[in-house]
């Protein structure tokens, strides 16, 4: 599998899921659009409601400034879209009113005549989009076969994080991040470099792993960054520091009037000490290969 430093994908269904680790997202379940009002977005079902200005985010990674820049944008992916459904409408079932059908076409690749596929209708989608065709986001009740690419696998089978409840408020966020797209790009690069070609159980097991080994490490270092500090405190060059301020007042920058230069000093030592071993936490997250993934965990707690 050839490794792409952008990475766009169809999808069937988990828009949230696939808006974390996909710079474009196409959906396939456009079914309706509707209003909220005069002067206020308009919302996509596909199948939850989604808002213009989301969609437009998820399709071509941008934030419209105007309306008009919007619809621009919009119009471009309703022209696309009607072009499409039409294209594969000869292999849909008789008077379908849901998408069901164009997974199962699509799954088999149904033929439309002797010059085109419904596969290959996916991919004139994708490009009049301005978008590579690089991965359809199967139903989650479909099999990945193992050899499927891994972007593909981190949706259907192994659930890394998990979007239910997060608002796309804190997608875009995310999506937004420059941070977090480091985060994103060091985390493809570590699935194409260790799971290309790999069984998808060897992959939820390694993952698993991984997240286990991760959450045990934090644990440690955070108890030794709490507990030197706490040691440190009590010594016996503290113990006058430790009653003049209280240790709550060492952590959080209390009151330290009265209090000697000579004691100030030692609050500022452990207070360094504390620091640094917290920083040192940190780096442990932000240079994990999953640190992409923890980050997201974090923000959709």
């Amino acid at each position: 599998m050839t490794y792409q430093a952008n990475q766009n994908a169809v999808c069937f269904e988990d828009l949230k899921t696939a808006a974390l680790y996909f710079d474009s997202v196409i959906p396939v379940s456009f079914s309706s659009m509707h209003g909220r009002g005069e002067g206020n977005d308009v919302l996509f079902k596909l199948p939850e409601d989604v808002s213009g200005e989301v969609l437009v985010h998820l399709l071509f990674g941008v934030t419209p400034t105007s309306s008009s820049e919007k619809w621009t944008y919009l119009g471009k992916y309703i022209d696309s879209w009607d072009a499409f459904i039409k294209a594969i409408h000869p292999a849909r079932k008789r008077f379908a009113n849901n998408y069901e059908d164009v997974r199962e076409i699509y799954l088999n690749d149904v033929s439309l005549g002797s010059q085109s596929s419904v596969r290959e209708e996916f991919r004139k989608l994708t490009k009049a989009l301005g978008k590579s065709y690089a991965t359809v986001v199967l139903p989650q009740d479909e099999p990945s076969p193992d050899d499927a690419p891994y972007a593909a696998l981190t949706l259907s089978g192994i659930p890394l994080v998990d979007t239910s409840c997060a608002s796309w408020e804190q997608i875009l966020e995310l999506r937004k991040d420059p941070d977090a797209r480091a985060k994103l790009r060091n985390l493809r690069l570590f699935f194409h470099n260790n799971y290309q070609g790999k069984p998808a159980a060897f992959v939820v097991d390694d993952l698993g792993r991984r997240l286990d080994e991760y959450t045990a490490t934090r644990k440690r270092l955070g108890f030794e960054s709490v507990t030197g500090c706490i040691s440190s405190l009590l010594d016996a060059k503290s113990v006058q520091a430790a009653a003049a301020t209280g240790i709550a007042a060492a952590f959080v920058g209390g009151p330290l009037a009265a209090v000697s230069s000579a004691v100030f000093v030692e609050l500022g030592s452990v207070a360094l000490e504390f620091s640094k071993k917290r920083f040192a936490v940190r780096e442990f997250e932000n240079a994990h290969e999953l640190a992409y993934v923890i980050e997201a965990q974090k923000a959709f707690k």
